[in-house]
């Protein structure tokens, strides 16, 4: 029961952090304050890595650092080199050149990445019930979204961020095994920051950072917040479910960004905005009903 009730346990984690992922997009469209992608990045994650070096010391699993071996603290290092580093750089630098809209539906491909590079390396089986959810959710995401992918700089800087996103999820779903997930968070959100801060100071633009205005101040500490309960749900996700089911239910994303677009940005969503919706809703929500179902028959055979 415990494999089910953990998979069931992933599969709500993994809504949560696509709910959060989706006000992520809401806000970077209605966002407009003008910020070098460097500084950027390095003053969301530092704070997020403060904030997680709190949530470790408030519940007590500073302790658990003892446990770590060398294998791990090696992973933990590449976690935060090529998770909490390095990526976010890249994908806010091709952002600047090619729109939010095109870099996140580039950055939608991950649960394809991710789903390929599982079955590889954790061995991870395709249930053939989700088949029907991968292909619906790559037809609405890809078939149906405003956006012409073309090989320039901003769009190769954004995909190889996403790369190097899903490499760090199979790193992180080994890991994750035998660290709790926030020790992790905090290893790759604070060396991630550490890595960003350097580059800040080795390209001179440290004066940026400590010279933000008050709107850009507010951007930052409103996107880092939302980062960081991306980032406390998601490890949660990937401990418990296997790594290409949770990132295919994170494109429902697109779904709430789509809706607090339409219903609080004034967005007018068009006809293809509408079936990719539909089709991405559909698709993740058949993943969900087949858990659920999974999980209540279950429950009713024990209690019989």
């Amino acid at each position: 029961m415990n494999k089910h009730n953990d998979l069931a346990k992933g599969v709500l984690f993994a809504l949560i952090t696509s709910v959060v992922s989706g006000i992520a997009i809401f806000y970077s469209k209605i966002s407009v304050a003008k910020i070098n992608p460097l500084v950027l990045a390095t003053a969301r994650n530092f704070y997020v890595g403060v904030a997680f070096f709190l949530l470790i010391i408030v519940t007590n699993k500073l302790s658990a650092l003892k446990k770590v071996n060398r294998k791990n603290v090696f992973q933990l290092i590449l976690i935060g080199l090529i998770g909490g580093g390095i990526p976010f750089y890249l994908f806010f630098s091709g952002l600047q050149l090619i729109g939010a809209q095109t870099g996140n539906i580039i950055h939608k491909t991950l649960f394809i990445w991710v789903t390929i590079l599982g079955m590889i390396f954790l061995k991870e089986k395709l249930n053939p019930i989700y088949l029907l959810s991968y292909l619906l959710v790559f037809i609405g995401t890809f078939f149906f979204a405003p956006f012409k992918f073309a090989f320039g700089k901003g769009e190769l800087l954004v995909l190889s961020a996403t790369l190097m996103w899903a490499v760090e999820n199979i790193i992180a779903k080994k890991v994750l095994k035998h660290i709790s997930s926030d020790l992790v968070g905090l290893f790759r959100m604070g060396i991630g920051s550490m890595i960003l801060l350097s580059l800040t100071f080795l390209t001179g633009k440290q004066q940026i950072l400590f010279s933000l205005n008050q709107t850009q101040f507010i951007t930052i500490v409103i996107g880092a917040t939302i980062l960081c309960f991306y980032v406390f749900f998601w490890y949660r996700a990937l401990k418990y479910a296997p790594a290409g089911l949770v990132t295919l239910l994170l494109t429902f994303s697109v779904v709430v960004g789509n809706f607090l677009n339409g219903g609080f940005a004034g967005v007018k969503l068009t006809q293809k905005d509408i079936i990719s919706t539909l089709l991405i809703g559909v698709g993740t929500l058949i993943v969900y009903l087949n858990i659920l179902t999974r999980y209540v028959v279950r429950l009713i055979k024990k209690d019989g």
